[in-house]
């Protein structure tokens, strides 16, 4: 059994005993015992939890990410295993992508993230979406998003032009993005009661704030992964490599924040007074939730293990349209 450990109390400590996780409370007197393998992800929102160095050890050797939060309720610091290679092949394969490798393998995860997004909208909007994504898979988009009225082409600059008319995957992924957003975000913010005017990541606030959040924690779950497969992380398809960045984990998630997108207008929508504080709780759980996956219904945590491992064997045999699965919102996953 997979469990998503929140730790929000002000005094707890946490150290190992018997391969069991034991979180004391002070203040309540009360302690509670979880066997590390059992542990999926550990949030700590706080303020002066105490971890013992076994503790920490043992998370790391269970490739349990820690996610550690500021007085926000912000993701502050990440905790991962030290890296260690466990298959060399991968890691030679890795550092010798080229860029028609990464084209096409990013290509395959902005087609399943516009599908994604797409399946959280209806009407027109839900067409549009499945449009650019159908083009965006083969590789031909030539884009429906022409200027406005009284607007022509020879009144758009060359580079406007340019991305009006390309099918790489950043143009399609951008071209969803103004249509998803533009649909999928007010409705979040009118019930929020905020002031938010689009979706502006790092605002730390409102809806924005909750996403940022929401994402964090899927982030962990593919770092988690790609530790387990011995990826580098820092070395990515599309996202830029920079110091204490993991592109690699970027990349890989993109599909996989509509289920953060669901989970947080599910949370917001049904919530008579929503905050951040039980938006977190909420957050984590997205994780536990059942998706299709190798023809069962798998938990996504699982099913982010499994297509984290789908892709390290395209990275080892590449084929020039890759297939390896990705778990969606509301379909079978893409392949």
């Amino acid at each position: 059994m997979s469990h998503i450990i929140h730790l929000l109390g002000p005094h707890l400590n946490v150290r190992l005993m018997l391969k069991q996780l034991v979180i004391a409370d002070k203040e309540a007197g009360t302690e509670k015992h979880v066997p590390v393998e059992d542990i999926s992800a550990l949030v700590c929102a706080s303020p002066s939890a105490v971890f013992s160095a076994g503790a920490l050890r043992a998370l790391a050797e269970s490739h349990v990410p820690v996610l550690i939060c500021d007085e926000q309720f912000q993701p502050a610091a990440l905790t991962l295993p030290y890296y260690r290679a466990t298959d060399t092949d991968l890691i030679r394969a890795q550092a010798a992508w080229t860029p028609e490798f990464q084209d096409a393998a990013f290509r395959h995860i902005i087609t399943a993230k516009v599908r994604g997004q797409g399946a959280l909208l209806d009407g027109h909007a839900a067409d549009a979406l499945r449009a650019i994504a159908e083009r965006c898979a083969a590789g031909e988009y030539r884009g429906t998003d022409q200027p406005g009225p009284g607007k022509s082409l020879a009144r758009v600059t060359a580079s406007r032009r340019a991305l009006l008319h390309s099918d790489t995957p950043a143009a399609c992924e951008s071209r969803s993005a103004r249509l998803y957003w533009h649909r999928f975000l007010p409705p979040l913010v009118a019930q929020l009661g905020t002031s938010e005017r689009g979706r502006i990541p790092g605002t730390r606030l409102g809806v924005n704030g909750m996403l940022d959040y929401g994402y964090a924690i899927l982030r962990s779950a593919v770092l988690r992964a790609l530790a387990c497969r011995g990826f580098i992380a820092a070395l990515g398809l599309h996202h830029t490599s920079r110091a204490g960045t993991h592109a690699l984990a970027d990349d890989l998630m993109e599909p996989l924040r509509p289920f953060i997108d669901q989970a947080l207008r599910d949370y917001i929508t049904e919530s008579k007074a929503p905050e951040m504080k039980g938006w977190m709780k909420a957050a984590a759980n997205v994780l536990l939730q059942t998706v299709p996956m190798r023809g069962g219904q798998v938990r996504l945590i699982n099913a982010i293990d499994f297509y984290v491992q789908g892709f390290a064997t395209h990275v080892l045999k590449p084929a020039a349209r890759p297939t390896f699965a990705i778990p969606l919102i509301g379909e079978k996953p893409c392949s």
